[in-house]
């Protein structure tokens, strides 16, 4: 049984902001501090208490969830108390107790299932479906055998989805997908965004002292476990804010922009927002010159405040006076 006293328990804890400029941060997440042990039942148990320790997540934190359901109990106990319990009740609602217990069934449950996602997404780069063992583990929800989170026993963790039908039906104007890998694509795209929305992953909007976007999954594991599955679908290394149009998008297949360098989501990279970007910046630093020119600045005071050359000042402020 789940020990919570409301969604928004008292004391309940909070995790710090994180931020770092124009790249969207992945925010902390908790570990509880104080107990962690299995009981007979096969009931893993925590408790946070004043030691509970914020600490920012790993990049392998996926890999290391989803060997879980091969483990040992020791090691999921382990890992819970290096990076935080699973905190979901009996339909996969995250809760904001102090303490709790969840099946040790639940753990193996989500790790074999975020093993499975991955497996089938590897699959389609291969230009295959997937294996039939994995897409089960999507087809199959999971039966309670215990009464430990609800009575009456066998009810169905029905918090995921219920892919069945994720067969590609290749009759006309069925779907409007061409072949069975992009069908299922669309169904994978479907699993991994309900872990997203399930577990909390948000992004928010924040000002000090400039405008900030961060995400913030509220300091629980299986949020930073689900950006990250997200993340690893999209072969990506992390998310990004657009110059271009203003929206976080994940890079994908691409370098990394240098530090304070402008970046662009392939649809405005399409649209040539770049260039025009470049192309704006020219005109603006034009105009600009200009203007502090005709307030009597010198020419190299001119450049260094736009941080250009100062020849290529002196041939803007030139060819501007031919005119």
């Amino acid at each position: 049984m789940v020990h919570n006293s409301g969604p928004h328990a008292v004391g309940a804890p909070q995790p710090p902001r994180e931020r770092l400029g124009r790249r969207v941060s992945t925010g902390v997440v908790g570990s509880p501090g104080g107990l962690t042990s299995l009981g007979p039942d096969g009931t893993l148990h925590w408790q946070y208490n004043e030691q509970v320790k914020w600490k920012r997540p790993p990049d392998d934190l996926l890999d290391r969830f989803i060997v879980l359901w091969q483990k040992r109990p020791r090691d999921v106990i382990s890992f819970a108390e290096k990076w935080g319990p699973l905190r979901i009740d009996e339909n996969g609602n995250p809760i904001d107790a102090l303490s709790g217990s969840e099946p040790l069934a639940a753990w193996q449950f989500l790790s074999r299932r975020a093993y499975a996602v991955l497996r089938i997404a590897k699959a389609f780069e291969r230009g295959d479906t997937g294996d039939d063992e994995d897409w089960a583990q999507l087809s199959t929800n999971w039966r309670y055998s215990t009464t430990a989170w609800v009575d009456p026993p066998n009810e169905l963790f029905r918090a995921l989805g219920n892919h069945l039908r994720w067969e590609f039906d290749d009759r006309p104007g069925r779907g409007g997908f061409h072949n069975a890998i992009e069908y299922g694509k669309a169904t994978i795209a479907s699993e991994v965004s309900r872990w997203m929305e399930l577990f909390r992953v948000y992004m928010r909007l924040e000002w000090e002292p400039r405008w900030q976007l961060e995400m913030y999954y509220q300091g629980r594991m299986l949020g930073a476990v689900a950006l990250q599955l997200a993340l690893a679908i999209a072969d990506a290394e992390s998310l990004f804010t657009c110059n271009g149009c203003g929206r976080p998008y994940i890079r994908s297949k691409q370098r990394k922009p240098n530090a304070g360098q402008a970046n662009f989501c392939f649809e405005c990279a399409g649209r040539r927002k770049p260039e025009k970007g470049a192309e704006d910046r020219y005109r603006e630093n034009r105009r600009e010159a200009k203007r502090l020119a005709a307030k009597g600045l010198p020419v190299a005071e001119i450049a260094r405040r736009l941080d250009r050359p100062v020849k290529r000042v002196q041939g803007w402020l030139e060819k501007g006076h031919r005119r």
